[in-house]
Formats: structure tokens, sequence, C-alpha cells
């Protein structure tokens, strides 16, 4: 459900965010504020500011920023509703709910479920300490005991229903182990594990707890594939999990994500201090796989398998991430080479390397785009040219594709020229630029004044809600985007009434990450209590679009015959706005 400003308020108001944030972070104390190390990126000097007065943070390092409900969102991932309710319960308050019996039920088998993976996670780890020949098998693969502890991982005996007698022990009904989808039910009636017989490695979902497993065949006996990972369940969906993205959220480097194919590569590259990487399970890269990835990083680096299978994976994770906000890099392997095999046999420090070296989406694109095509004779060549010209067509920046240009030239065995003036002919005979007048230019162009004037506005009004400027100045005077949007907030606040200004509600009303790190950043510069700059500054703002206002209207006078009664009338609103233009003028300069 959702909950209304009144209530967002009182649970704010209940918990200090000095108190919840020191709860994860050092702090001390600073002036007005409290410093301490970024727990959302690495640091060694504090730049992580924690404002009790006005209740919110704000890392000068990594820009992010926010209220106690967005820390505790932020540092536990929570949702909106998750956080609001954890912060509430601490706070003693009863937030209103509306009686779901239905809902009620399905949190209830959730619960439910967790406990049983967690159980049998136990079990398998306790099996696997006592099997010397799967503990032998690991260390092979260059596993040391601390990893194995570390991702919990385990083994199933080879047997039908070892897994089932033992979560039945535990008091778990027959529907509930079916439901896991970690027991079947048989033609003859009869309940047997779905893994025997193999190397089983929890599946954690965003906030630790254990969802699914992925087992891997070990030894002569098993039987089927040589992964099976746990189906779809109440807790369990692959299109939206990521492995092991619980714990690399916490150790991003150079904000930067490294996607491999399987949990095993995972594991390998954890264990050699590559700690930021995650693999999806069993089932292609998805959209939502990529919004989850946006949220914590600009950067992925796809790292799949050298084989033809792990080429065509890296194509579609590419066409996915694509139409996503992050930047993609991409890793070649050889072709009998994946992540694990490579670090254990070449290194950590080479596969480091290696990811610095990655080639950006567009080099492997046109690498995909040479091997496609027979370059050697005409026909093959052509075919390479229109397929490559047509990326360097997506490029913007002349310098891009000149450089890349000249990279396809060398493969077709053309001159660059050639190829740098079919990928900008486009450009030249495609669509026309859009005309743009003089003052249409004038207003993409900010004066650092008015630009100035507007931020001391808003850093004036979060301390004082003053009618004489929501009387003079309109949403409309400030810059589109994230200033004209505060302002109409500040505005329809002040004139809702309520009093006394709560900036972390205002906080609530940014929906996107960018908004809420500008609003975070803004909130902490101080601002200046000046009767006089403030006068100032609504009057830069007047006298600013009053010269926009000139312009336009000059704009429009020039493609119109003065004579005629639409010009006379445009002359004389032009005449009128030169009068106000010098009146302002006057007071700015202090006549």
């Amino acid at each position: 459900m959702r909950y209304n400003e009144e209530i967002i308020q009182n649970v704010i108001e209940a918990n200090d965010i000095v108190d919840i944030i020191s709860q994860y972070v050092t702090l001390k104390r600073s002036g007005r504020s409290h410093m301490g190390c970024c727990p959302f990126h690495n640091e060694k000097t504090p730049s992580f500011s924690v404002s009790q007065e006005k209740q919110l943070y704000h890392c000068f390092g990594c820009g992010v920023g926010g209220n106690v409900i967005g820390f505790v969102m932020a540092i536990e991932n929570m949702g909106f509703p998750e956080a609001l309710e954890y912060l509430a319960d601490r706070a003693g308050i009863t937030l209103p709910r509306i009686e779901n019996p239905e809902k009620d039920r399905e949190y209830e088998k959730k619960e439910r479920l967790y406990e049983l993976h967690r159980q049998l996670a136990n079990h398998y780890y306790r099996v696997l300490k006592k099997n010397g020949e799967a503990q032998r098998y690991l260390a092979g693969r260059g596993m040391s005991a601390a990893t194995i502890k570390g991702f919990g991982i385990g083994l199933s005996l080879d047997e039908w229903q070892d897994a089932c007698q033992y979560l039945q022990g535990q008091g778990f009904t027959e529907d509930e182990l079916l439901e896991s989808g970690l027991v079947l039910r048989g033609k003859n009636g009869r309940l047997y594990d779905r893994f025997r017989n193999r190397i089983m490695i929890p599946i954690l979902n965003i906030r630790g707890k254990i969802i699914g497993f992925g087992g891997r065949q070990f030894g002569q006996k098993s039987d089927g594939p040589k992964y099976l990972n746990s189906p779809e369940t109440l807790v369990f969906s692959k299109g939206y999990e990521l492995y092991n993205l619980n714990q690399a959220k916490k150790k991003i480097v150079n904000e930067q994500m490294i996607i491999v194919e399987g949990y095993m590569d995972v594991i390998a590259l954890c264990q050699y201090g590559i700690e930021n990487a995650v693999a999806a399970l069993g089932t292609a890269f998805t959209p939502y796989h990529a919004k989850t990835l946006s949220r914590y990083v600009k950067e992925v680096v796809l790292c799949f398998d050298g084989d033809r299978a792990g080429e065509g994976a890296t194509e579609k994770a590419i066409a996915i991430l694509k139409k996503s906000t992050l930047n993609i890099r991409v890793l070649r392997l050889g072709a009998e080479e994946d992540p694990d095999s490579f670090i254990r046999e070449k290194g950590v420090e080479a596969f480091r390397g290696r990811i610095r070296e990655a080639d950006t989406v567009l080099d492997f694109e046109l690498r995909q785009c040479a091997r496609n095509h027979d370059t050697t004779n005409s026909d093959g060549k052509v075919k390479y040219l229109n397929e490559a010209i047509t990326l360097l067509r997506t490029l913007s920046n002349s310098v891009e594709i000149e450089l890349y240009a000249k990279k396809v030239a060398r493969t077709a065995g053309v001159s660059a020229g050639l190829v740098m003036r079919e990928a900008t002919r486009v450009q030249k005979n495609g669509q026309a630029p859009a005309i743009r007048l003089p003052s249409q230019a004038a207003a993409s162009r900010i004066p650092k004044a008015y630009g100035d004037a507007q931020v001391y506005i808003l850093k004036y009004l979060f301390q004082h809600q003053d009618g004489l400027v929501y009387s003079r100045l309109a949403p409309e005077d400030f810059t589109p985007g994230f200033y004209q949007k505060l302002y109409g907030i500040l505005k329809e606040l002040a004139e809702g009434g309520g009093g006394h200004l709560s900036l972390p509600v205002v906080l609530e009303r940014f929906e996107t990450e960018e908004e809420r790190r500008a609003f975070s950043e803004l909130s902490f510069e101080n601002g200046t209590d000046d009767g006089e700059l403030l006068i100032e500054s609504m009057n830069t703002i007047h006298y600013y679009h009053c010269r926009l206002d000139i312009q336009r209207l000059k704009d429009e006078i020039a493609m119109l015959d003065e004579r005629s009664p639409e010009g006379i009338q445009l002359v004389t609103q032009l005449m009128a706005l030169k009068k106000e233009l010098s009146k302002i003028q006057e007071v700015r300069n202090g006549g």
C-alpha cells in the first residue's frame, strides 16, 4: 500500500539519522555535521557527511545521499515499504494496514521456504565435511576451505531420499517439500530428491536469503545434466536473480561489475580477490538483470566462455544491455577457456590485465562482423563494409568515427577516407537539423548569474517559506528539469500549509536517483540568510527572462511586416519589455 506524507514524516522524525547510520559507519562530529567513511564506495579520507539538523546524508566522494529511509534501503537493499516498516517497528510506530489474508499466507509460505533452504544448505555442508572424496575434488579445482565455507558449498548424497527424510525430520510437510522444488513425487507416489550426488551451491537473493541451489555433477555415477538448478518457485525466479549479487554489491571496483556464465566462474574469481562478479542462473541475461545492475554500477564487463556458445550469449546480453544506461565492455577469452580455467592457469594479475584491456562493444561487434564475412573476396568485403559502416553510424563523436573508420579500412583493405565519407553521409543526407532561432540558441546557454540566482533562492527557501518569492516567481522561471521541479514542489508545500518544511519529505518527491543525488548535494550546501541578495537574485531571474522575451519578439518581428497589425502589436510589446528591462537594470545597478 502507499503511505501518505504525514506517516512518512512521522517515521523519519522518530528515527534519528545519526543513530541509524552509526550502526553501520563510525561517525565523528565535524562542525554542525558528522563525518565518516562512505559505506557505498572505498575511501580512506572520510567524505560521508550526516546532518542531524537536516536529517539527511550526503557523500561528497561518490555523490550518494538521501534521508534515513533511503539509507536503510541502500545499505540493506530493501524496497521502500520494507524500509519504512523496519524503521516504524524500530520506533514503535504502528503503520496503518489493509488486512489481506491471501498476502499473509503467501508471506508465511515464503518464510517457511527460506527456512527450509537454510536448513538444507547446512545439511549439505555437513555432508561435504564428512566426505573426503568431495573435498579432494574441490581442492583439485583450487577451492580453499575458506572459500567452501564462505559460499556454503555442500554435497548431496547419492541417495534418493536423503534430503527428503532430513527435511521431514525438521518438521517440514510434504506440501512444503514439493513447493520448494527440491523434492519431487514419482509415478508411484513416493517422494524423492531432485539433487543426488552433486556438489551443491546455495543461491542467495539480494537480501542474503537462500532461495535455491545449483548442483554440479560429482563422481562417476552422476546422471542428468552437468549443471542442474532449482526450478522456479515462490521465492526463486532465474530471470530476476544474479548469483553472488548479495556480496558483489559490497565489493564494487571502479563502478564496474564482471558478468560471467556460471557460479563456478564467480567462485573462482572471488577466491582470487575479484569479488565484483555475478552470474546469470541457467538462463539468458534478461532486461531485469540489466536494470538491477544499473542500480549499483555504471559499467559491466561481459566475460563469457570463449566458445561459440559463449560468443552467442555475449551477443544476446549486449542487445539487452544496450537498452540500459550501463556502459558495456567485453573481455574475450580463448576458444577453450572460461574465467575459472583462465585464472587458475594464468593467475589473477593476468585476468586483471584482461579486464583493463576489455573491448568496447563496437570493437566486439566489428570483430564479429569481420568473422562473419570473407574479406579476401569482393563480395565478402562489400558485405563487411556495409555492416561495419552501419555500426559506425551509431557514433556521434567525430574522433571515435575517425578512429574506427581507420580500423574498418585496415580490415577491408580500403581507404579510411572512403569509410569516413560513407559513415558520415547519413548525417548530411538524412534529416536536416532542426532550425533554431537566435532566441532558442540563447535559451540553451544559461548565464552563470542566472544559475547562481536559482541556487541561492532554492537554498533560501529551504530555511524560509517566503511568500514574497512564491508570489513573484513561477516554476517556469527556473531552468527546466531538476530546478524547476524542486521549486514547484517547494511552492506546492508552502501553499498547502503545514508550517516547517521537512527536507527529508521533499526528497521523497523525487523518483530518479539522479534527482535525489542533486537534491542531497544542494541541501547540504549552506546558504546565506541575506534579504538583499534574495531580492537581487529574483531581479536577475526576471532580467534573464525579460531579455529572452525581447529576443523572441525581435525574431518574430523580423519575420513580419512591422506595419501590419500583428507587427505593430509585437513592436508595442517589445517597447514595453525594453522599458521593464531598463527598470530591472536600474535596480540591479543600485539606482
